[in-house]
């Protein structure tokens, strides 16, 4: 079932909603700008794009392992210039210090709000961000000591 809400719906699920929305917007962003930057055969992209593609469609219909897949995409591509930070000593803009914890905290409260739990049918597991975010740090570590 799609994800949507109802006009007499509450403000806090019509948020969340709203943002779940946006965020499949801008993954779906985040894929065609990849997809015409990055120089590789068009060959090889094909299974990723179509692991992307299936994720953004799961999140839009409520699929409990898209939400999980969505939440550690975003905690990587946050938590990625951090890990720079630590490893490489690259210096930060003032606007990564201040717009990515405000964009971590809005994440991390939207998909996992009471309405969140109910849209995608689960109970909420505080621990599950925990680990996930311990996974986004490491697969930054790793691409950043191995592939660049």
């Amino acid at each position: 079932m799609l994800t949507k809400y109802h006009p007499r719906s509450s403000f806090k699920k019509k948020f969340t909603v709203v943002f779940i929305w946006l965020t499949a917007l801008a993954l779906t962003l985040l894929l065609i700008k990849t997809l015409r930057e990055i120089e590789i055969n068009f060959l090889w992209l094909t299974a990723p794009t179509l692991m992307a593609l299936l994720v953004i469609a799961g999140i839009l219909l409520r699929c409990k392992i898209a939400r999980l897949f969505t939440l550690l995409t975003l905690y990587s591509l946050l938590l990625a210039p951090f890990v720079a930070l630590g490893l490489l000593q690259e210096s930060l803009s003032m606007d990564i210090l201040f717009l990515y914890p405000l964009l971590f905290m809005l994440i991390m409260y939207v998909f996992s709000n009471q309405k969140a739990m109910d849209l995608f049918y689960i109970e909420s597991k505080p621990f599950e961000h925990i680990l996930l975010i311990i996974l986004a740090v490491t697969i930054n570590l790793l691409y950043i000591t191995y592939l660049r």
